[in-house]
């Protein structure tokens, strides 16, 4: 009994830290927000469903490469396709599916900021379109 309504309460605690970290409004990249660690990611999916990854700090700002690193991947049951990262504009990753992948399932995401070790985090498929937002945003600018 004491370990199910721990886990309820978990659950319930956990919910409501994710809102509280903002992962209910777009990003300053108009992207999706998630909290792996000592920092958040913002994810922009662009017209090619390419992925851009800003690692960004704790007040959603100063977006970082350096001593960073990523792995993506879109996730469907067994199927998994690996996406090939590159530092853009020195500001953050894109990254490239190897193959078309499916629109259900999630985006894995390992990030690892200035050193910093994030928690796998993921992204379900299709993102959902913030209020007011006809659909998901895109990423234009290169």
């Amino acid at each position: 009994m004491k370990v199910s309504l721990t886990l309820l309460l978990l659950n319930l605690l956990a919910g409501s830290l994710a809102g509280a970290h903002g992962e209910e409004n777009p990003g300053p990249h108009q992207g999706h927000i998630r909290m792996p660690g000592a920092f958040h990611t913002e994810l922009v999916l662009d017209d090619k469903q390419e992925a851009h990854i800003y690692l960004l700090d704790m007040n959603f700002q100063n977006p970082s490469v350096k001593d960073s690193h990523i792995e993506l991947s879109a996730q469907n049951g067994k199927s998994i396709v690996p996406f090939q990262c590159s530092i853009m504009d020195n500001s953050h990753f894109h990254c490239i599916p190897a193959k078309k992948y499916p629109q259900k399932g999630k985006l894995v995401l390992k990030a690892t900021r200035e050193k910093m070790a994030g928690h796998e985090i993921s992204y379900p498929l299709p993102l959902k379109p913030f209020k007011g937002e006809a659909k998901p945003s895109s990423h234009h600018t290169h």
